[in-house]
């Protein structure tokens, strides 16, 4: 397949499509068909749902969310699509009960930060994307929910501020390899996540990053809030991806000396496996 083939075809998929053709790479592979703990899930979902409108979806039991209708993809991919990914959100809800300051890096249409502020309390978050497409989603929900707890921020989060040059896929605003399509060149105001903590008075107990491999630089230019504030940190590793920005993983796990490292589902990583990882991984990263 030719450059600009494949660079059109990245952008007409969905992150979801792309994300799960990437799971091939990694310790699971894909199911040729739904497994018995998916087809629990969608039951369980549309149980949870019998009852919602048209404009909500109920994620958990007690967590229910209006949404703008091009994110209902999305959302189900937390709820009963994708089992990982299921596993990754109630990893979250199960691991911050007790916290009240999320930064959620790469918030896309904001399931995360909605999540988390939704169940209202102290609860405050910061959520982030540098796609103007999913900015526009992102804003939406956060107005359709009434939610004066979460603070939109459209801008890249990078190791130094400036100018990042960047590109679609689906909704993404992607930092890594454009496959020499220049067509597809965002130009997105960057600052480090420090400036931006300090920019708010923010000091998150949380980090959500979803970066599709740029979180090497982002940890970076989020050194001395995580070193200050020791936030548990929800990171989704691209290794692949990593590669192509020319990062170093070492860098970024020097950041997180004293923390531990989990799967969603509790299994333990050591810090040295990171290195041998060829797909994406969902881990949390503990104090």
């Amino acid at each position: 397949m030719n450059k600009g083939r494949k660079s059109m075809l990245k952008q007409v998929t969905p992150p979801i499509l792309i994300s799960v053709a990437k799971s091939l790479l990694g310790r699971t592979p894909k199911p040729q068909k739904p497994t018995a703990e998916a087809l629990q899930l969608k039951k369980e979902h549309e149980l949870r749902n019998r009852d919602a409108a048209e404009d909500e979806i109920v994620m958990r039991d007690g967590i229910s969310l209006k949404l703008h209708p091009e994110s209902r993809d999305a959302f189900a991919h937390f709820c009963h699509i994708s089992p990982a990914m299921v596993a990754e959100l109630n990893s979250f809800i199960e691991n911050t009960g007790d916290k009240t300051r999320l930064l959620d890096i790469g918030a896309l249409h904001g399931i995360f930060s909605l999540v988390f502020a939704i169940r209202g309390g102290e609860r405050k978050a910061v959520a982030v994307d540098a796609s103007p497409l999913a900015f526009a989603r992102l804003l939406y929900n956060i107005h359709k929910n009434g939610l004066t707890n979460v603070t939109p921020v459209e801008c890249a989060i990078s190791d130094a501020p400036g100018i990042l040059r960047m590109h679609y896929e689906w909704e993404h605003a992607v930092a890594a390899s454009n496959d020499g399509a220049s067509q597809n060149v965002l130009k997105i105001i960057k600052k480090t996540g420090d400036a931006l903590c300090e920019e708010l008075g923010f000091k998150p107990d949380v980090i959500k990053i979803d970066v599709e491999g740029h979180e090497v630089k982002v940890v970076k230019g989020l050194a001395r809030h995580i070193r200050a504030c020791k936030p548990l940190v929800f990171l989704e590793f691209h290794p692949l991806r990593i590669k192509e920005e020319q990062d170093s993983v070492a860098d970024l796990l020097e950041v997180f000396s004293g923390y531990s490292a989990f799967l969603t589902d509790g299994t333990p990583v050591r810090f040295e496996e990171f290195a041998g990882f060829t797909g994406d991984q969902r881990v949390v990263l503990k104090p």
